[in-house]
């Protein structure tokens, strides 16, 4: 997330801007965080340019089996 911070300095101001009405990092939890109307979006975006499992989802094979690369997966079998 620091990445996008650095890139965008507007979005970088407006987060410190939240965040400058408390002044220590223990003064901060859970509930005080979704106050911050900026902060879930800015999560959100970052996930969505990088989600956090990089792999791709596997598949379930149909009943008949599949041929991947010359390798036979049987039917119900989830492969990648």
């Amino acid at each position: 997330m620091s990445y996008h911070l650095a890139k965008d300095q507007n979005l970088a101001k407006e987060l410190y801007k939240d965040l400058s009405a408390y002044k220590t990092v223990d003064d901060l939890n859970v509930s005080e965080l979704k106050k911050l109307p900026r902060l879930p979006a800015f999560i959100y975006e970052s996930l969505r340019i990088y989600p956090p499992a990089p792999i791709p989802a596997g598949r379930i094979c149909p009943p008949q089996g599949v041929t991947v690369d010359g390798c036979f997966i049987p039917g119900g079998v989830l492969y990648l």
